[in-house]
């Protein structure tokens, strides 16, 4: 029987110093009254909560005069909404529960890195002044990209013959519906730090026009061409000025090399397989599935629905109590896989054989090793860590509240008539940018929507006023003022999100934006 050994990778959560400081919703020790920005019932806003929810919140929230108050009273509606969602029990909701499963696994996954990994580095002083000695050298390339390693060698070889610039201009030209040129195949002045490890261990020693071998990194392959070297001292000044941010950047490097070797000793002693014919099986079903849909929260109910139109879907219903996986002292079938399978992190095309494989084979690996990581880290008691309860208590006041919203709401049904009538009293507003008026019919659709955020957002409004008769609802003014935000001299139309890398979901919960519509 033909096996597939899945390599299982490494999947780190990277986030920007600004989280890695303010991240921890848990209240430390010396926090008291004086930190407390408002109070809601039973229920505070700290000034901590409060800064890291508006930093990173949606600019339309920010466009009165005193934002900060402004958006504190948006995140009081979602505590008021979150706490009436608690009362009619929307808290024991399948929805919920289900986010919360789901959540629970990913907080405990970080929580382990950070305990295993994390805890474990030290950037000494000696290694970040090296780090900025280094990032005085800076090559300038430029680079062609191919997906297969076949066609890389091709161009590679025809480089070695006619040079870069010839054999690229080539390809532009029996290419034109790309629209690019060689300026855009070039970089500026790059250093270490801003060049994957792998690739710059390839590219290290090479002179100016100098063509690489092609290099493979991230399923793609890439031939480069050095176009110049600069070498340039440094001053105190440098170093000063550098010091942190070279050892953010260290830090992450030996991160990434510490959780690779954590996650072999850990995982090798597993002897994971993957039964190779019923990963093709999957692989082909995914394929046919993911030409005809893109919703991956119906891929199950499409296999259940497979006919004989769908060969690759129906071999895979019919293989689903196949062993697909096998482990010491255990195995999953098919169907017991895919019940814990992220269908969403598979971004690729099916189109790409080779990199839509690629990336099924890494998301499995994944998979399989979250599943043991979750094991040790609740056998490890870190499922009670107050970092891990924290989160998983703001996330289900969040989901809580949007339950919450959408009861409220759910009743609010637009009929034509009176979305005609709001069209023509606000038809300024669906003017085009060149000046052209539309008629209803063309965007009757958007016109709904807009009246139902209107008609929502006053309901929920007249609710929370019914609420605060029955809720203690108290400003501390004097700390919000204290609070330093980064647009406090004037509003910005540009929104910063923060994401986790490793689920695609935003690092802490914010302020619905449908408050500022």
């Amino acid at each position: 029987m033909n096996k597939l050994k899945i390599t299982i990778i490494v999947s780190l959560i990277v986030l920007s110093i600004l989280f890695l400081i303010f991240i921890k919703y848990s209240r430390n020790e010396s926090e008291h009254d004086t930190d407390i920005v408002a109070y809601v019932g039973k229920q505070d806003i700290s000034a901590r909560d409060f800064q890291l929810n508006y930093e990173f919140g949606f600019s339309l929230l920010k466009k009165t005069n005193d934002r900060k108050y402004s958006y504190l009273k948006y995140m009081i509606n979602e505590v008021l909404l979150s706490q009436e969602g608690y009362r009619l029990g929307f808290d024991k909701s399948e929805k919920v529960k289900n986010q919360e499963k789901q959540l629970l696994s990913e907080l405990l996954v970080e929580e382990l890195f950070r305990i295993k990994v994390d805890k474990n580095i030290i950037i000494t002083d000696n290694e970040i002044k090296d780090a900025i000695k280094k990032s005085t050298v800076k090559w300038k390339l430029r680079y062609w990209v191919e997906l297969k390693l076949k066609n890389a060698f091709d161009v590679y070889d025809s480089m070695q013959v006619s040079g870069y610039t010839k054999v690229v201009q080539e390809i532009l030209a029996d290419n034109p519906e790309e629209n690019r040129n060689l300026k855009d195949l070039e970089t500026g002045y790059l250093t270490w730090m801003d060049v994957p490890p792998e690739l710059l261990e390839k590219i290290k020693n090479l002179k100016i026009g100098e063509i690489s071998r092609p290099i493979e990194l991230q399923g793609v392959y890439l031939i480069v061409q050095i176009t110049d070297i600069n070498r340039s001292g440094i001053s105190s000044y440098d170093y000063q000025n550098t010091y942190k941010r070279f050892k953010e950047i260290l830090f992450y490097r030996e991160q990434k090399k510490k959780a690779a070797r954590f996650v072999a000793k850990f995982m090798n002693p597993k002897n994971v397989i993957v039964k190779g014919n019923e990963f093709r099986i999957l692989a082909n079903a995914l394929t046919e599935w993911k030409q005809k849909d893109s919703n991956p929260d119906k891929f199950l109910e499409s296999v259940g629905k497979a006919g004989k139109t769908e060969p690759a879907l129906l071999k895979l219903k019919n293989n689903l109590g196949n062993i697909f996986v096998t482990f010491n002292n255990g195995n999953w079938n098919v169907k017991e896989f895919l019940n814990r399978f992220n269908l969403h992190s598979i971004k690729a095309k099916p189109l790409n054989k080779q990199l839509f494989r690629k990336q099924l084979k890494h998301q499995i690996g994944i998979t399989i090793r979250n599943y043991f990581f979750v094991k040790e880290a609740i056998s490890n008691g870190l499922d009670k860590s107050e970092d891990v309860v924290n989160q998983l208590d703001a996330w289900r006041n969040k989901w809580v509240y949007e339950e919450a919203r959408r009861f409220y709401t759910k009743n609010i049904k637009i009929d034509n008539n009176e979305a005609k009538k709001y069209f023509d009293d606000h038809v300024s507003r669906y003017v085009t940018q060149n000046k052209k008026q539309p008629k209803f019919s063309e965007v009757v659709s958007q016109v709904k929507r807009d009246v139902y955020i209107e008609q929502a957002k006053r309901l929920l409004e007249k609710k929370i006023e019914q609420l605060k008769k029955f809720t203690l609802v108290k400003i501390n003014r004097a700390v919000l003022d204290t609070i330093t935000v980064a647009d406090s001299d004037k509003p910005s139309d540009v929104n910063v999100f923060l994401f986790k890398s490793s689920s695609n979901r935003l690092a802490f919960p914010i302020v619905d934006p449908a408050w500022g519509l």
